[in-house]
């Protein structure tokens, strides 16, 4: 088993201990303005949009190339609606995403993996590099280890 796919499942067994959140846990601030409802929103609409950029390079044989500017115009514009959405259900709705995204990049040929590797792309292959720390924020906004 590739160490990527190994860290995935890793992660994918803590985010999977977000069920153990309690109402009053999910609304706690995090910082600038987000619950931790919020930064699972977040999560899992990254997660989400991970699965489109493998079928963008499926298709085009190239990644969209991406700047930290577009991730802080995404960030700004969809932390409203990460926002208003219940919170219990950010839980389902960011394990469900990052599930989906473990399966797709287990699923990889080779090539793709090594293309990943090849363009300094690692956060393609192993969503801990994005989950790591918010799952560390969430745990310092509760107070505890989820």
């Amino acid at each position: 088993m590739s160490e990527h796919v190994e860290r995935n499942r890793e992660g994918l067994e803590r985010l999977r201990r977000l069920t153990s959140l309690s109402d009053s846990e999910l609304t706690k601030d995090t910082g600038n303005g987000w619950s931790v409802a919020t930064v699972l929103g977040h999560m899992a609409f990254f997660d989400r949009m991970l699965l489109l950029r493998w079928d963008a390079y499926e298709k085009d044989g190239v990644f969209a190339a991406l700047t930290p500017n577009h991730f802080d115009m995404i960030n700004y514009a969809g932390a409203g609606d990460w926002s208003a959405l219940p919170p219990s259900a950010m839980v389902a709705r960011c394990i469900e995403a990052a599930e989906q995204a473990v399966a797709r990049i287990d699923a990889l040929p080779d090539k793709a993996v090594a293309v990943a590797v090849e363009t300094n792309r690692p956060a393609l292959l192993e969503r801990i590099i994005h989950w790591g720390p918010h799952l560390d924020q969430i745990e310092s906004a509760i107070g505890r280890e989820i």
